[in-house]
């Protein structure tokens, strides 16, 4: 028997992790510059929040459909033509900056963003041999993750001295650069996929494929997690012209992603070797402790350790928690575990937008921060409650295997 090992960073899969980064750092520079500019010319933070939550609505109601599109139709020419559409919408924003039509502006870009982040992750897991899928999708998330850091780090720090639209130029040269990269991706859909295709979409009720029990728990603790996300993305910006310091605050960012990569970097291991619980406890701690720090942060230094508590959290929660949700269902219901985790993501993103930009309108910036650590109270109390009702059921089920 031949043991040697599979080759993981063949030029399909660097393509895929470098069109991924850049393109996931385009849009957070997006989703970062958009409410620091609306905010600007309107005063109002919770429009700023209506902005993202526009986006997010319209990828959560396309993820409905986006599966099935991509079951149908070739990958790689999915992906040239969703870049393009992309790029078409980050060209509107040169036609009119009126507060209307910039959200209109995110809505279509959201339909936009749910069908290059569907695609860029099913090509991804089809492009990683089986023998090293962990390793494979480890790695992948880590170019996602680095991108989302950047977005933001790059956008603020940016808009502290240029206009948002040169900041749109900036985007639209990166995403052309995705677009030249998607010319080089080869439609990953294999013959046992092909096969397996008809069975397991027409005999069984479209619902199936989009919802299962088993995953609830994980999808809400993932779904909450990104409402904390949302707030940093999004009043990081307006957070540092509120304690003076400026684009400054973008070195939060900085410490958010050291802190992330690190972690990352043996978060998995421990996960294969321990399980899911040593991880996720100290993880929404962590995050407790950096949202309150800096909600009453005055200083550099305290935005910089709560940067990297928060870190901490970002690192271990989302990915830690879909890798025990795939281990709650069978390898048939893998995509469904996925798509679900995708859609609550969208929701948590699109409600933490709107709802913390609507608090930041009485509280300040600081102590929305401060208030939103509530969701990794919760993400904490929930884990803790439901976890041991998942690992029942998970016992259960392998008692009643034949």
């Amino acid at each position: 028997m031949d043991k040697r090992k599979v080759k993981l960073w063949t030029s399909q899969y660097l393509i895929i992790i470098l069109l991924s980064l850049v393109m996931f750092a385009s849009f957070y520079m997006i989703t970062a510059g958009f409410p620091i500019f609306v905010t600007a010319i309107s005063d109002d933070p919770a429009i700023a929040g209506i902005m993202t939550t526009t986006l997010m609505t319209a990828s959560l109601i396309t993820r409905f459909f986006a599966s099935i599109i991509i079951q149908k139709v070739n990958m790689k020419f999915l992906l040239i033509i969703s870049l393009l559409y992309f790029i078409g919408t980050i060209a509107l924003t040169f036609v009119n900056d009126s507060i209307g039509f910039l959200i209109f502006i995110r809505a279509l870009q959201g339909i936009g963003f749910s069908m290059l982040t569907i695609l860029v992750f099913t090509i991804s897991s089809n492009i990683v041999p089986k023998s090293r899928l962990g390793e494979g999708i480890v790695f992948f998330a880590m170019s996602t993750s680095v991108g989302t850091t950047l977005g933001p780090l790059i956008a603020i720090s940016y808009l502290a001295n240029y206009s948002f639209q040169s900041l749109m130029m900036l985007t639209l040269g990166l995403m052309a650069f995705s677009l030249l990269c998607s010319f080089f991706t080869k439609n990953t859909v294999k013959q046992e996929q092909k096969k397996e295709l008809p069975q397991t979409t027409d005999n069984e009720p479209f619902y199936k494929y989009m919802f299962d029990k088993r995953v609830l728990l994980p999808s809400i603790l993932v779904s909450l997690n990104y409402m904390t996300i949302a707030g940093t993305v999004n009043f990081m910006g307006a957070f540092g012209n509120e304690i003076n310091v400026g684009g400054s605050i973008s070195q939060f960012f900085i410490a958010q992603g050291i802190a992330m990569v690190l972690v990352r970097s043996f978060s998995g291991k421990i996960f294969d070797k321990f399980g899911h619980r040593i991880l996720i406890i100290p993880g929404a701690i962590s995050g407790t402790v950096g949202l309150i720090l800096l909600g009453f942060s005055t200083s550099m230094w305290m935005v910089l350790v709560s940067g990297a508590l928060f870190g901490i959290a970002f690192a271990i929660i989302h990915p830690i928690t879909q890798a025990w949700a795939l281990t709650l269902v069978p390898p048939e219901k893998k995509a469904t575990a996925n798509s679900m985790l995708l859609i609550f993501i969208d929701f948590g993103l699109a409600f933490g937008s709107f709802g913390l930009g609507f608090l930041a309108k009485f509280v300040g910036y600081g102590m929305t921060f401060t208030y939103s650590a509530a969701f990794m109270i919760i993400i904490l109390l929930l884990y803790l409650i439901g976890s041991k009702k998942a690992e029942r059921n998970i016992i259960a089920n392998e008692r009643d295997k034949p």
